[in-house]
């Protein structure tokens, strides 16, 4: 039986006879490298018997810890997977809530600053006023001043947002039986923003009205123009009145 040495300095291999190495080791030279060092031969005492392999049974055995382990880690990544999912869908659920929570609340504001939005919320049953406000019941009385008629028209605004408004513009309409509008006039109301849940009242006084008013029509725009392209007979609030039905001379005039 020989032995294998390799040089520490090139890694050159030789075949040797472990007798003439002995178990103390013996002075050499590379060939190759003129390295010199002492080589040793290994005791075969020192050396681990080789052992025969187990029977399958047993092989199999000893392996199921080891697959044990295995399906353990496996339903513990499965674990954490299952539950980051879990996580990121009640983030995604509470972000909607939220959302949906902050679109109710500020629905006013969001149907103002776009009003198409009004339409989706008129889908869900939910009619948004995007003024802020709303015109109450109208007063409607006739007087004379000096022997010219007069149709005296009062009533309020409130305000329904849940800050204080500056006080909006006011168009006041006479209309025919047939809804016909016969007299437009803008009323100008006076004074300091209306505070949240508020109420402001008006007055306006037409002198000579038309002998065919039927009714009267307030309604809200926003600088003498209808917000949001609505026309002024279709303006997103109003409130009507009869106008009485005495007649009244061919000239008219409004306060």
């Amino acid at each position: 039986m020989s032995i294998v040495l390799s040089c520490p300095s090139c890694s050159t291999r030789y075949r040797a006879d472990p007798h003439a190495i002995g178990l103390n080791g013996r002075r050499v030279r590379c060939a190759s490298c003129s390295h010199v060092w002492t080589a040793e031969a290994e005791d075969p005492s020192d050396l681990p018997d080789l052992q025969p392999a187990p029977p399958e049974d047993e092989a199999v055995a000893d392996s199921k810890p080891h697959t044990a382990f295995r399906e353990r880690q496996a339903k513990k990544r499965r674990t954490l997977s299952a539950a980051a999912a879990g996580g990121a869908w009640g983030g995604l659920a509470i972000a909607c809530a939220l959302l949906l929570t902050a679109s109710w609340m500020f629905r006013v504001d969001i149907v103002t600053l776009w009003p198409r939005a009004s339409s989706a919320y008129a889908a869900m049953g939910a009619e948004v006023n995007p003024y802020g406000f709303t015109v109450g019941e109208l007063t409607v009385t006739r007087d004379n001043a000096h022997g010219v008629p007069l149709l005296v028209i009062e009533g309020t605004i409130s305000n329904l947002d849940r800050r204080a408004r500056a006080v909006p513009a006011l168009r006041a309409i006479l209309r025919d039986e047939g809804s016909e509008s016969l007299l437009e006039w803008s009323v100008g109301l006076q004074g300091p923003a209306v505070p949240a849940g508020q109420v402001r009242a008006f007055r306006t006084v037409v002198s000579d009205p038309p002998p065919a008013s039927a009714q009267v029509e307030v309604v809200l725009v926003a600088d003498a123009e209808p917000l949001h392209g609505v026309t002024s007979e279709a303006a997103a609030d109003s409130h009507t009145a009869a106008a009485g039905t005495h007649a009244a001379g061919p000239d008219s005039g409004h306060h």
